[in-house]
């Protein structure tokens, strides 16, 4: 299997959730622009609750200060009404690592409250999870 040189990523919004389609090896640019374009899309919630639903069983991994800028941008996304995280990866750890690395529950000073990740090997199982916790693509 091929890989793009760097990274790549869709962004939709359906119902009360943020679908994410990650491919490829991020580098900080590629992270940043998501980090923006993703903080764009989130307005449109305007604080209330959301979910965000990720597929990152074609993303390569990501450098550390990638890590970095996801954290503090999932700190962010928490402040305005991120509740839930579903990460759908493939069966390997190193990928989980990673994203582990990036919970802002790892920080002592930040609260994460009423906020949950899990990790899946499948979409469905995925959204299934989230839709049992009040989240779907599906306007309500």
């Amino acid at each position: 299997m091929r890989f793009p040189k760097y990274g790549n990523y869709s962004l939709d919004i359906s119902g009360n959730m943020l679908e994410v389609f990650a491919t490829g090896a991020w580098n900080l640019r590629t992270t940043e622009l998501f980090v923006e374009e993703m903080h764009e899309l989130i307005a449109k919630f305007d604080n209330r609750p959301w979910a965000a639903l990720m597929d990152g069983r074609r993303w390569v991994l990501a450098t550390p200060e990638c890590q970095t800028c996801l954290a503090d941008a999932i700190k962010v996304n928490i402040t305005r009404g991120l509740c839930r995280s579903a990460y759908v990866l493939d069966t390997g750890m190193v990928k989980r690592a990673q994203l582990e690395r990036t919970h802002p529950g790892k920080q002592r000073e930040f609260d994460v409250v009423g906020y949950e990740r899990e990790y899946f090997e499948t979409y469905f199982k995925a959204l299934n999870w989230l839709h049992n916790d009040g989240y779907s693509p599906i306007e309500r």
